[in-house]
């Protein structure tokens, strides 16, 4: 089978999004002995992408920093070019199968498969990009809004197959993106145990919170979208239990510059430590000198369905989480009994669930070996990536 894989952010060196789950499911079609093209944006010089895929050929497109305050301007750009290029070299390849993360390389596919009827387009959608416009100004939003969710409607509706992260999400495409549900399959998000595991960070704890009695952590992008300024409303009532407690945000983002004027404006700077952006090998050190990993989004349709990577590596890494109650993350984590459930938006029960945990160390403790487990058990990369290829061979099989 000849497959072109379709992203649009930097896939080499990986750098979070959907980058993991692309990444692997990429070395998951190689592994299986098919012809694997890749079109992405690249951090490395073409081969070396081509090896650490085990990718036949690439296609290097242009990149747009998630970091980047000027982002949306630059990816109303940018996505377009994309698109067509993708097109055009999925006319030139000829693949069998054209798998893509998220809509607007799914729009890509579509455009190359109206040169190359025979290709079963799959776009594996693990979030609705188009959402988030609202949470940026100004007036020209209003027209690549309108565009993208067209856009984004069309991938859903006109893609002969779905991959999606769950239950929730799949809800959402049929029952408000038209999508036909028995095109639709579900493969969770995951993590890779290669990287992320529990690890010596003592140094960490002592350079970045030396007086701490608790670390807390939230990590990846910090865009205002997630309403990460939540964290800073909680802030003053868990401290008010436990003083000696640090807030870390690894990461980076266009929320940052206000979440750190928030900070000041409340007294809290002290308390918060902004790591600015790390590494993905060091992500998981910084989660292990952590007691608390906390995923923070608000209660929209996006988030309904969202099912972020945080989750899956703090439990690598040992750690419990405190968790929004929202459907996709409900029914991928399940119980409590390695994280537990705030209500979304509500800084007073964040504060309390964190409180009741930061009490408890031996239900911490606990808690994080039953996240580890639950990884081990069924959200490890190279076993749901390896499900996608197969899924992929399936739809290849019979197109129709």
């Amino acid at each position: 089978m000849k497959a072109l894989v379709v992203i649009f952010e930097e896939l080499v060196p990986i750098s979070g999004g959907g980058t993991p789950r692309t990444f692997n499911i990429v070395r998951s079609l190689a592994d299986r002995g098919h012809e694997v093209y890749v079109a992405a944006s690249f951090g490395v010089d073409e081969e070396q992408a081509k090896q650490e895929l085990g990718a036949a050929g690439v296609l290097s497109l242009a990149g747009v920093s998630r970091m980047d305050p000027g982002k949306m301007h630059k990816y109303a750009v940018t996505y377009p070019i994309n698109i067509l290029r993708v097109a055009a070299y999925a006319w030139r390849l000829g693949p069998d199968v054209i798998l893509t993360h998220n809509t607007a390389a799914g729009f890509a596919a579509l455009l190359g498969k109206l040169f190359r009827p025979g290709a079963v387009t799959v776009c594996d959608l693990t979030d609705l990009l188009f959402e988030y416009l609202d949470d940026y100004q100004g007036s020209w939003l209003r027209l690549a809004a309108a565009a993208g969710r067209w856009m984004e409607r069309t991938s859903v509706r006109r893609s002969d197959r779905i991959i999606t992260i769950s239950g929730a999400m799949r809800e959402i495409l049929v029952r408000d993106y038209g999508a036909r549900p028995d095109r639709v399959d579900i493969v969770h998000d995951g993590v890779d145990t290669r990287i992320f595991s529990r690890q010596e960070a003592g140094d960490l704890r002592q350079a970045h919170a030396r007086d701490a009695e608790h670390v807390l952590i939230f990590h990846g992008v910090i865009d205002p979208q997630d309403g990460p300024e939540l964290l800073i409303e909680a802030a003053p009532a868990i401290l008010e239990q436990h003083p000696r407690t640090c807030f870390w945000m690894v990461g980076d983002g266009t929320a940052v510059p206000d979440l750190k004027a928030r900070a000041g404006a409340a007294g809290l700077s002290d308390r918060f430590y902004f790591s600015g952006w790390v590494l993905q090998a060091d992500v998981a050190r910084y989660i292990s000198a952590s007691d608390l990993g906390l995923v923070i989004l608000p209660d929209v349709l996006s988030a309904r369905g969202r099912v972020t990577l945080k989750e899956f590596e703090y439990w690598a890494c040992g750690v419990p989480a405190i968790l929004p109650r929202l459907p996709a993350l409900q029914e991928v984590v399940g119980d409590e009994t390695a994280s537990l459930f705030y209500t979304p938006g509500d800084a007073i029960d964040l504060a309390s669930r964190v409180n009741t945990m930061l009490e408890d160390e031996e239900r911490r403790r606990e808690m994080g070996h039953v996240g580890q487990r639950r990884v081990e058990e069924k959200f490890e990369w190279q076993a749901l990536t390896s499900e996608i290829a197969r899924l992929c061979e399936e739809y290849a099989g019979s197109p129709s």
